[in-house]
């Protein structure tokens, strides 16, 4: 609106001033009769104004149509047309069209490919998971399992798509940092001693300065250094307590613990399902997060097929005597 009136009070004295100085001149002089010359005014002033509103607004609307484009362009509605009714504008009107529908197709083709990319990083990314699941027979699968049951459980707390797929990612690589902790160790038997149990505890700072320098990772860091903190604060390596721990690392530390408890290891029996449960609920609180706990369990349930309840033979109608 402002353009609109911008316009019309220009053409408006540039109508009216002279029409002013006219009448000013022919009544000094005594020229013209004052009537005819207030009729004289009349018509001009009338004209001038009806001139002013025309050409206000034969060039304010197309020029708020323009800035309503820009905005539209600006907040990512590539593809967005003008209306090119305006005989005037209509060449202007077909180029910002045209680089309206430009944008739109240079803006999927990037995005394209970055979702190629992105795959290719997902692909390297299970490639490495897969280097430390294989090394040892009795975790193959680990860390696909973990993830899947990540974004199980952040599909139950309501997380968006985009931290979904960081609950993913973080999942997958959770035991990144396992790839540098000698084999000795790794691959044993039996259960660790205190100084082996202390070497294996380095896997989660050491798989953060293995993703650190990748950009791509940075938001699931947490998740691979803190997802053996506890929830009262005695976990490692950082000691963080409650809320303090991001959700990332809470999410996937309860995936980690069903994993572990449901798989056979050299040292222990997977658990059935009911056993499990009960493993995770005695750690709700002291371990792991109740309300992601809380979450587990039902994205758990939706894992397990209903049973349905046997349908009863039909009786057949007691025959009358």
């Amino acid at each position: 609106m402002k353009v609109f009136w911008l316009v019309f009070v220009g053409v408006a004295l540039a109508a009216l001033v002279p029409t002013a100085v006219v009448a000013a001149t022919a009544l000094t002089f005594g020229t013209t009769s004052l009537p005819a010359v207030v009729m004289a005014c009349t018509i001009g002033v009338a004209s001038g104004l009806a001139l002013a509103w025309g050409l206000a607004t034969k060039v304010a609307r197309p020029l708020e149509s323009f800035n309503d484009f820009a905005l539209q362009i600006a907040r990512g509605k590539f593809g967005a047309q003008l209306d090119d009714r305006s005989d005037e504008l209509q060449e202007l009107v077909k180029t910002l069209n045209y680089m309206s529908a430009s944008i739109e197709a240079y803006d999927a083709e990037t995005q394209r490919l970055t979702d190629s990319v992105e795959a290719g990083y997902l692909d390297t990314i299970v490639a490495l998971a897969n280097s430390i699941d294989s090394k040892d027979a009795y975790t193959r699968g680990h860390s696909q399992r973990v993830a899947e049951l990540s974004v199980e459980i952040g599909k139950e707390l309501g997380l968006s798509p985009e931290e979904l797929k960081e609950c993913r990612y973080g999942g997958i690589l959770h035991d990144i940092g396992k790839i540098g902790i000698v084999e000795s160790i790794l691959l044993k038997q039996t259960r660790l001693t205190d100084d082996e149990m202390v070497v294996m505890r380095t896997h989660a700072a050491l798989g953060d300065e293995i993703i650190r320098p990748v950009r791509f990772l940075s938001k699931i860091r947490s998740a691979v250094r803190n997802h053996h903190e506890w929830w009262n604060g005695t976990g490692y390596p950082d000691k963080l307590k409650g809320d303090a721990i991001p959700l990332i690392a809470r999410i996937v530390a309860c995936a980690d613990t069903w994993d572990a408890c449901t798989s056979t290891r050299p040292y222990q029996v997977a658990l059935p399902h009911a056993e499990a449960l009960k493993v995770l609920e005695r750690l709700e609180g002291q371990h792991l997060d109740p309300t992601v706990v809380a979450a587990c369990r039902r994205a758990l349930e939706k894992r397990r097929p209903r049973v349905s309840r046997p349908e009863l033979p039909a009786v057949a109608p007691e025959k009358s005597a």
